[in-house]
């Protein structure tokens, strides 16, 4: 059965290792998206984070659709509109406020017009995150926050070593209780428990009527993991986390050798 839907990451999958689409790419998914394949980009960025790809590749009609927020956030992508909204609430937040100071460990969070953090002395990981997404950042202690503000997603923010650690010593519950997901080595994302890439997928091709064998999915972390599952083709990038990798079908090149565009060559018929 040939693929109908395509989820595409975009950090270590879309873009390469200078966080640059290539020509190459960009062709690829502009041939496919006239061949009539629906194009879907899907990340763990925020919406505005994700224009300026989605703009490049011309995925801009009211018959296209962005993923935002690892599945928080859904949209149309001409009008905005959001067709799912899966966030966090203050009581969530004051939740893990606790928990960031029972386990040691940083944190920033972010709504739809800017992250936040706690902390007076900025983090390196925060200012990373503002420089892929081109996110404001805003200093706002726990104690002055909006009760009433809509959360999309809360990052535990520390060096690999420390956010593996602080994994292990997260009680059981908050397991239960959120979609906690590893988006990168320094990143450890808490989302509402509705809210992954592989439900919001899924909900968007059900309203499509595209069928889950009809549906490719391609990414490189493991907040990619629940979308490569769902897809009737899971495809890793060669630069894929070996975790990653094991909830695959497909093994494609890495980003810096235009993997996607390999991809969509060679595994959607």
């Amino acid at each position: 059965m040939s693929i109908k839907l395509v989820a595409i990451d975009i950090d270590g999958t879309l873009i390469n290792s200078n966080h640059q689409l290539t020509e190459k790419t960009i062709e690829v998914i502009k041939q496919k998206s006239a061949e009539g394949m629906k194009i879907v980009i899907c990340s763990g960025r925020p919406l505005v984070g994700m224009l300026d790809v989605v703009n490049q590749l011309g995925l801009t009609t009211d018959q296209d659709y962005i993923i935002s927020y690892n599945g928080a956030l859904a949209v149309n992508a001409a009008t905005h509109q959001p067709f799912v909204e899966h966030s966090l609430t203050y009581d969530d937040l004051a939740s893990l406020h606790q928990l960031s100071l029972d386990v040691n460990a940083h944190y920033h969070y972010a709504d739809l017009e800017a992250i936040y953090t706690p902390h007076r002395r900025i983090n390196p990981y925060s200012v990373h995150e503002v420089t892929l997404t081109g996110m404001p950042l805003e200093h706002l202690p726990f104690e002055e926050v909006n009760k009433d503000n809509s959360i999309c997603k809360l990052m535990f923010i520390d060096p690999e070593e420390e956010i593996t650690r602080i994994m292990d010593e997260i009680p059981e519950q908050f397991y239960e209780q959120y979609n906690i997901v590893r988006s990168a080595p320094f990143f450890l994302e808490f989302l509402n428990k509705d809210a992954s890439k592989g439900l919001t997928l899924k909900n968007l091709a059900d309203k499509l009527g595209i069928d889950a064998s009809e549906v490719m999915a391609i990414g490189d972390n493991e907040n990619d993991i629940s979308m490569l599952e769902y897809a009737g083709v899971g495809v890793a990038m060669g630069n894929a986390t070996e975790k990653t990798k094991e909830y695959a079908q497909k093994i494609t090149l890495s980003n810096d050798e235009d993997g996607v565009a390999y991809a969509l060559e060679n595994f959607t018929n």
